[in-house]
C-alpha cells in the first residue's frame, strides 16, 4: 500500500494572500468592513441634510442642485487617478485619507455659514467617499484567497447597503431631537438643526480613521510587483484596462444594474402617482426592493457555488427584468411586492459580481484603476441614464420606461452569459472545497 503524497498548493499570486497569510488578510478584511460600514452611515446621514442646511441659507431649486452636485463633481474627475495611485502607493493609506477627507467635511458642513462654504463642504465628504470606495474595493480584491473573491465583495456591499438604510434614519433621528433642542437653545448653531448630523459624520470619520490605522499593510512581495510595474501614463493604462478581455463587458453590465436600480427609484414614485398607489406604498415597495438586495448579497457565495457564476450574473438580470417588465400590467398590491422581492433579489447580484468581475480580469498592478474606471463609467451612467429615461417618458409614457429597462436588463444578460467572467468558473450545482479549488486555480496574471 503506497503511502499518499502531500497535494502540492500554487503559490498564491502577488496579493491574493492566503495559506501563511491567512490571518492578516482576514483582519484587513475585516476592519475594512467596519470602516466602510461607519463611512457610508457617516455620508448617508449627510446627504439629505446638506438639502436642508441649504434651504436654511435661502437656496432656491438651482442652488441646491449645485450644492449637491458637488458631492459627485470631484468623484466623477478623480476616480480613475485614485485608482492608480492606490496601485502605486497601497489601499491602506487611502482608506485611512478617505476617512479623514470625511472627517473634515463634515466639520466643514457643521460650520458651513454661507452656500459655497456648504458646496466645498460636500465636495470634500464625495471626495472622501470616493477615495474609500476605489481603496476600500482595491483592498478586498488584493487581500485574500481569490476564489473567495465574491463572496468578499458581496459582504462588502451588504455592510454599505446597511449603511445607506441607516444612515439617513440616523440623521433625521438627530435633527429631530438633538438638532431641536440645540436650535431651542439660542446657541451658536441655533440657526442650523442640521449641525448634530455633521457632527455625528465628523466623529464617525475620526473613528474609522482609527480604525483603518489597525488594517495591516501589503505584503513586501505585492509592493516589489507594483515597483516593476510598467510605467505609463493614466489614460493609456486606463485604455490598457479596458482592452483586457471581458473588461469592456463587464464595465457595461455594471452600468446596466446600477442604472436599473437608479432609475426605479427614480421613477417608481411618477408611476405610483399616476397609478394611485400612496407615498407610503411607493417608499414601502422601495425598502422591499432594497432589502432583498441585502438577502441575496448574503447569500451569494452559496449561489455561485451551485450555479456558477456567469449562470448566476445572468439569471439575476433575467429576474429583474422580467419583474420590471411585469410591473406596468398589474394593479395588485400584494403583487408588486412580489415582484420588487424578484427585482431586488436580481438587481443585488450585479454590483458585488462586476466588482469581482473587473479585479479578476485586471493585473495585480493596475486593479485599483480598474476598479475606478468601473466607478467613473457608474458615474456618468447616472448622469445620462435617468435623463435618457425621461425624454422617454416624456414621449412615450412612464410604461416604455418599464419596457426599455426591462430590455436593457435583457441585453446585460445576454453580454455576461456569453463573456468569460474569469477562469475559475464552477459548475452547476459544484460544491467545491476551498482547498479543492485552490488546488485547480490556475496562478494569477501579474
Amino acid at each position: 500500500m503506497t503511502e499518499p503524497v502531500p497535494s502540492q498548493q500554487p503559490a498564491a499570486p502577488p496579493g491574493d494572500e492566503g495559506g501563511a497569510m491567512e490571518v492578516p488578510w482576514r483582519r484587513a478584511f475585516i476592519f475594512q468592513l467596519i470602516v466602510t460600514g461607519i463611512a457610508v452611515t457617516a455620508v448617508n446621514a449627510t446627504r439629505p441634510m446638506v438639502t436642508y442646511r441649504a434651504l436654511g441659507l435661502d437656496a432656491g431649486p438651482l442652488e441646491i442642485g449645485l450644492v449637491q452636485s458637488a458631492h459627485s463633481f470631484l468623484p466623477a474627475l478623480l476616480a480613475v487617478v485614485l485608482g492608480r495611485w492606490v496601485d502605486r502607493f497601497g489601499e491602506r493609506r487611502f482608506v485611512i485619507a478617505a476617512m479623514v477627507l470625511i472627517a473634515v467635511g463634515a466639520a466643514g458642513g457643521s460650520l458651513a455659514g454661507s452656500l459655497v462654504l456648504l458646496a466645498i463642504a460636500n465636495a470634500v465628504i464625495g471626495l472622501g467617499q470616493i477615495a474609500n470606495l476605489v481603496s476600500g474595493q482595491a483592498l478586498v480584491a488584493n487581500r485574500g484567497p481569490r476564489e473567495r473573491r465574491e463572496e468578499r465583495f458581496g459582504w462588502f456591499s451588504t455592510v454599505a447597503s446597511l449603511g445607506q438604510l441607516i444612515g439617513p434614519a440616523v440623521g433625521a433621528f438627530l435633527v429631530g431631537s438633538v438638532g431641536v433642542a440645540v436650535a431651542a437653545s439660542g446657541g451658536p448653531f441655533a440657526d442650523n438643526p442640521q449641525a448634530p448630523v455633521f457632527v455625528f459624520a465628523a466623529i464617525g470619520g475620526v473613528v474609522a480613521c482609527l480604525l483603518a490605522l489597525r488594517i495591516p499593510g501589503r505584503s513586501q512581495r505585492a509592493a516589489n510587483a507594483q515597483a516593476e510595474a510598467p510605467d505609463v501614463g493614466v489614460a493609456r493604462a486606463a485604455g490598457q484596462v479596458l482592452r483586457r478581455p471581458g473588461m469592456t463587458a463587464a464595465m457595461l453590465v455594471s452600468i446596466t444594474v446600477i442604472s436599473s436600480v437608479d432609475v426605479l427609484v427614480a421613477y417608481l414614485p411618477a408611476y405610483g402617482e399616476a397609478t394611485g398607489l400612496s407615498v407610503q406604498t411607493v417608499g414601502l415597495l422601495l425598502s422591499v426592493r432594497a432589502g432583498a438586495s441585502l438577502v441575496s448579497r448574503v447569500f451569494m457565495a452559496k449561489m455561485i457555488e451551485r450555479i456558477g457564476r456567469r449562470p448566476l450574473l445572468a439569471l439575476s438580470m433575467l429576474v429583474a427584468g422580467g419583474g420590471i417588465l411585469v410591473l406596468p400590467f398589474v394593479s395588485s398590491t400584494a403583487v408588486l411586492f412580489g415582484l420588487m422581492v424578484a427585482i431586488g433579489l436580481g438587481l443585488g447580484l450585479g454590483q458585488p459580481m462586476t466588482m469581482a468581475w473587473v479585479a479578476n480580469r485586471s493585473l495585480r498592478h493596475e486593479r485599483g484603476l480598474a476598479l475606478g474606471v468601473r466607478l467613473t463609467g457608474n458615474r456618468a451612467a447616472l448622469l445620462i441614464v435617468p435623463t435618457a429615461m425621461g425624454a422617454l417618458a416624456g414621449a412615450s409614457g412612464i410604461t416604455a420606461i418599464w419596457l426599455a429597462l426591462a430590455v436593457f436588463l435583457g441585453a446585460g444578460a445576454l453580454v455576461a452569459a456569453r463573456t468569460p467572467f474569469d477562469d475559475l468558473t464552477l459548475g452547476p450545482r459544484q460544491r467545491a472545497s476551498p482547498e479543492s479549488t485552490k488546488a485547480s486555480a490556475p496562478p494569477e496574471p501579474g
